[in-house]
């Protein structure tokens, strides 16, 4: 599989909400850029994000691989918005991940978001 096709795979778990899939996406201790700030975790952070926040949807996806090699790769969310549950606009967010082949499976051992307010959307 390549790199696209696992972020895309990954990015349809989160907006099904399929948290249970989604805990096999990340290579543990995962490392987070949260608000500048460098955190480790060992269990997957997308149920706790996303029930606390609300989110719904994640739509208007704008992925690119910037570089993949046979075991690691850059990806890039250039762009998305998110929706809480009742589809209502919440934030627009951009998004780096760093992944790396194990096993001929593509796991995250890096992510960065930032989250930002679209004052194109209403």
């Amino acid at each position: 599989m390549k790199a696209l096709e696992f972020i895309n795979r990954y990015l349809e778990y989160f907006n099904n909400d399929d948290f249970e899939s989604l805990k096999t996406f990340f290579a543990y201790p995962l490392y987070m850029n949260v608000n500048g700030n460098i955190l480790m975790v060992n269990e997957s952070p997308i149920e706790e994000m996303k029930k606390d926040s609300n989110l719904g949807k994640t739509k208007d996806i704008e992925v690119e691989v910037i570089k993949e090699t046979e075991d690691q790769a850059h990806v890039i969310l250039r762009n998305a918005t998110r929706y809480d549950k009742s589809e209502k606009y919440v934030e627009s967010v951009t998004a780096f991940y760093a992944l790396r082949k194990k096993e001929n499976d593509w796991q995250i051992i890096f992510l960065s978001g930032i989250a930002f307010k679209n004052q194109n959307i209403k």
